[in-house]
C-alpha cells in the first residue's frame, strides 16, 4: 500500500516517554489508519450516490404501545405509516431486521447485542431518521423479550404473517436457505404520489459477503471495533446470553 502522509503529524497519539522504535511503528500504522478513514469516506459517498431502488409493496405489520409493559392496543401499521414524516419531518426510515423467528422466544445473541447498542443511541438517531426493529416472531413475544433486555427507546414491529422478511432477503435467502431468519439493516425513503404514501428502497447491508465471509455490519456497532484496538483482539469471541443474564439478573 502506498504511504499516505497524515495531514498533521504533530497530532501524535503516544505518551512523551515512548521509544523511537514505538513512535516509528505507530507513525506507519497511523498512515494506514488515515488511509482507511479516507476509504470509509469514499465508500460512504458512493453509497449515498446509489441509483434509486424500487417502490415496495404495501406491507402491514403489528405494533403495540410505546410502553412495553402494556399489552394493548395492538395496531396495524404499514411500512408507509412507519416511514411517514412525523414531528421532526424525517423521510428516511432505517429498519433493523432482528433475527427472531416465528417460533423463537428470544433473538439471537449477536442481534441482541446489536440492538442493545441501538437502544442506547436511539434518542440521538431519532434526530436524523425514523428507526424501527422488525422481527418475524409474534408481537407479544418480541415485546416480552424487548422488555427483558430493557429496549424501551425503540419501536418494534412484527412481520408475522407477511412476506416482508422473505422479500427483503433476510428469511431463508437463496444463498443460505438453511438460515430461517437473518440479521440486516435496510434504508428506505418516504415518497408521496398523488397524496398516497409510498416507500422506496435505498440500501441494505448484512454480515455476509459469502456463507463463511462475514463482518459486513461491524462498522455499525462499536463492540467489534473496540475489541480490535485491544492486544487480545476479537479472536473467536461471540456475544452470548450468560454474561448479560449475570449482569442484569434476568433470565432470557
Amino acid at each position: 500500500m502506498t504511504s499516505i502522509q497524515v495531514p498533521n503529524p504533530a497530532f501524535y497519539k503516544w505518551p512523551a516517554s515512548a521509544t523511537g522504535e514505538y513512535i516509528a511503528a505507530r507513525r506507519a500504522l497511523l498512515e494506514k489508519e488515515y488511509a482507511l478513514r479516507n476509504q470509509i469516506e469514499e465508500v460512504a459517498s458512493q453509497r449515498r450516490a446509489l441509483p434509486l431502488g424500487p417502490i415496495l409493496p404495501t406491507y402491514t405489520f403489528e405494533e403495540g404501545p410505546k410502553d412495553l409493559a402494556a399489552s394493548s392496543p395492538i395496531t396495524k401499521v404499514t411500512l408507509s405509516d412507519v416511514a411517514k414524516p412525523g414531528s421532526l419531518s424525517h423521510k428516511t426510515l432505517v429498519v433493523y431486521h432482528l433475527m427472531m423467528g416465528e417460533n423463537a422466544t428470544k433473538a439471537c445473541p449477536g442481534c441482541s447485542m446489536f440492538v442493545d447498542g441501538l437502544n442506547g443511541v436511539a434518542k440521538h438517531l431519532a434526530q436524523r431518521f425514523n428507526l424501527v426493529v422488525i422481527a418475524k416472531a409474534p408481537l407479544p413475544v418480541i415485546r416480552e423479550y424487548a422488555m427483558k433486555r430493557g429496549w424501551h427507546d425503540l419501536r418494534f414491529l412484527s412481520s408475522f404473517g407477511n412476506s416482508f422478511n422473505k422479500d427483503m432477503g433476510v428469511e431463508a435467502p437463496e444463498w443460505m436457505d438453511d438460515m430461517p431468519q437473518g440479521p440486516g439493516m435496510s434504508v428506505f425513503k418516504y415518497e408521496e404520489d398523488d397524496g398516497e404514501g409510498k416507500v422506496r428502497f435505498l440500501y441494505q447491508t448484512n454480515p455476509h459477503f459469502d456463507r463463511d465471509v462475514i463482518r459486513g455490519m461491524d462498522l455499525l456497532t462499536p463492540v467489534w471495533n473496540i475489541l480490535d484496538i485491544t492486544p487480545e483482539g476479537r479472536g473467536d469471541w461471540d456475544p452470548g446470553f450468560e454474561y448479560v443474564e449475570k449482569w442484569d439478573g434476568v433470565k432470557f
